[in-house]
């Protein structure tokens, strides 16, 4: 059996043009959609482990507890709130998510509560984003081609080649992102949806745009669309206008210090309207262009120079996807002359300066690290992004420019010498390899709240979050100690954390300690005086001490903060059926009642008050 040479198996793997075949100009159909449904099996085999995942971290809140997603009723409230106000109207959010829940909508009238459906979705999203990468790519590989060694000492320069010789790398990049380990937060936790939307609505506009000015007209109202559903994902899609622009510097214009032609400034007018009209909704839906308090308190120097070190770590996770982490910690810098800002300030510049060298020989170049800064630039602010500030599925939209520029050497290689162009296609698939291990490990840490609170825990030892979730975690399996021991861990890195002196004051009236409980719930309410929770749990230590007069005191207070707070009733109502005031415990059951019709335990409350009055008659 004859053995096929190199340069026969990466041409088998091109294929050539005939004149019959049109793909956009580009190779034969039947390679190009072979190329296509491996990129899809990939994606699939790199997360189908996270099928068996269950709903973790935030998916309790966003999904199991969220009403908005059970009735179509509330689509209105759903696009004219903030992403959060499912749990309440006074929750204040930074967030406008619309097609968040609308997408979870769908997923619950498919699947129902069951997590491996939520999963699928992200799945197929993931898979559809990898496709758009490759079509993307090809295209945008295809304006490249270095004629000869010497142009690599310095930058590649702009050439035109075939899109044939661009295939291979394109679709080796689209395996790098398909595989990376820095996706697996948005794709394997079912609330990285947001990111995953958006991304491939954004690379669908991105695409149609691309298409509308070379063949196809009417595919930029397509793209007007598209870009329009991704601002309703997630807030880095309003970065997609100036990726157009930069696009367009890139590769229309014969010289970029000349002014945009008037064609184009019209072309970029919708895309702003849009975002115009974006933006005024979410000012009404969230109350304020960034109404919540930032978590991170510094000054305005301290918020500008964390910047550089923040924008570091983000390329280092791009380059070396090591020791990934659901929860990173921000030790900010207080000048820039400490060690971390000189080191963080000289890859800035290195990156700065690269990039300018770039727009002068390689736009190809230049244009890979504006996709890699661009979608990034909203996460650098820090005072409007939550308390986990630096975040890996920020990097899902950004790592397509890293891919693109991983490639981009062997267009080099393949001019120069086709061996070290197979040699280096085959260093690009056994990094893909590497990757996938990397992504189905990782997965595995997604697969329950303990597994992944633990991995947290471990690497943020010092993150006062993680020890009161993973307490939770230990409380629920029933292992109270632990979990005594993880709450004390939180209120030790953070004292004034009122949530983990309310679970810590849970876990004591879990053990009978009363006056311990007691103790940590005042704590609690000291803390946040309107936290409705502890005084309804502070009232009810109180009850079983005995002492009725204090717990009646407190469900009256919380009932002042809120109204409408069934709970709250029903507990006074407790309260007054304990001090024999039936009248008054049967209309504080009535009104519980009324609040929440299906409350079985306020009618039982009520019933048992009612035969005790009937007892009291006779």
């Amino acid at each position: 059996m004859g053995s096929l040479r190199r340069g026969n198996i990466i041409s088998k793997i091109l294929g050539r043009r005939n004149a019959g075949d049109k793909l956009s100009g580009f190779a034969p159909k039947k390679t190009f959609l072979l190329l296509i449904i491996i990129i899809l099996l990939v994606s699939f085999a790199a997360y189908f482990n996270s099928l068996f995942n269950g709903f973790v971290y935030d998916d309790r809140m966003q999904i199991r507890e969220n009403h908005w997603i059970r009735d179509i009723r509330f689509i209105p409230d759903i696009f004219i709130s903030s992403a959060w106000s499912f749990q309440s109207e006074t929750t204040v959010s930074n967030y406008y998510r619309p097609m968040m829940h609308m997408i979870y909508m769908l997923n619950y009238f498919i699947f129902g509560l069951k997590p491996w459906g939520f999963h699928l979705v992200n799945i197929f999203f993931h898979a559809g984003v990898s496709v758009l990468v490759f079509i993307i790519a090809r295209k945008l590989l295809s304006r490249c081609e270095p004629s000869d060694r010497a142009t690599m000492e310095g930058l590649l320069p702009l050439r035109s080649q075939s899109s044939d010789s661009a295939l291979l790398p394109a679709f080796l990049a689209s395996l790098l992102f398909a595989t990376h380990p820095i996706h697996t937060e948005a794709v394997t936790w079912i609330a990285g949806v947001p990111d995953l939307s958006y991304t491939f609505f954004c690379l669908l506009s991105f695409y149609l745009y691309m298409r509308s000015k070379d063949e196809l007209k009417g595919m930029y109202w397509l793209s007007l669309l598209s870009f329009a559903g991704a601002t309703l994902c997630k807030e880095p899609a309003l970065t997609l206008p100036f990726i157009l622009i930069a696009y367009d510097i890139a590769f229309r214009r014969s010289s970029p210090a000349a002014p945009h032609p008037p064609s184009l400034i019209k072309r970029y007018s919708p895309y702003f309207v849009l975002t115009g009209i974006y933006l005024t909704i979410r000012f009404y839906a969230l109350g304020g262009f960034s109404p919540q308090k930032p978590h991170i308190i510094l000054s305005a120097y301290g918020y500008i120079i964390n910047v550089f070190p923040l924008f570091a770590e983000y390329l280092e996770k791009l380059l070396l996807p090591l020791n990934l982490n659901a929860f990173h910690v921000l030790h900010p810098i207080s000048s820039i002359f400490e060690l971390r800002g000189i080191i963080s300030l000289a890859i800035t510049a290195v990156f700065v300066v690269f990039g300018y060298l770039a727009f002068k020989k390689n736009k190809l170049v230049f244009f890979s690290l504006l996709l890699i800064i661009l979608p990034l630039l909203p996460s650098l602010y820090i005072p409007a992004v939550g308390e986990n500030v630096f975040t890996e599925r920020y990097l899902y939209l950004p790592s397509f420019g890293f891919v693109l520029l991983v490639v981009l050497p062997l267009l080099w290689a393949r001019s120069v010498q086709p061996r070290l162009f197979f040699g280096m296609a085959l260093i690009s698939v056994a990094l893909s390899i590497a990757y996938s291990i990397g992504t189905v490990n990782r997965n595995t840490i997604w697969r329950d709240d303990f597994s992944l609170y633990t991995d947290m825990v471990r690497k943020s030892p010092d993150a006062a979050q993680p020890h009161d979730d993973l307490g939770n975690i230990y409380k629920e399996r029933g292992y109270l100690d632990e979990a005594i021991n993880e709450y004390k861990a939180a209120l030790i890195l953070k004292p004034e954390f009122y949530e983990a002196h309310y679970n810590l004051g849970n876990t004591y009236e879990k053990e009978g300690h009363l006056d311990e409980a007691i103790n940590e719930y005042k704590i609690a309410i000291t803390l946040e005086p309107a936290f409705i929770q502890a005084r309804n749990n502070l009232g009810l230590a109180y009850a079983d001490r005995g002492f009725i007069n204090e717990a009646v005191d407190e469900f009256m207070k919380a009932i002042k903060l809120k109204p409408d707070d069934f709970v709250s009733h029903n507990n006074l109502g407790m309260a007054y059926a304990l001090q024999n005031r039936y009248n008054e415990a049967i209309g504080e059951f009535v009104t519980s009642l009324k609040l929440n019709p299906d409350n079985a335990v306020a009618r039982e409350n009520l019933e048992t008050c009612y035969e005790k009055m009937k007892k009291m008659n006779r």
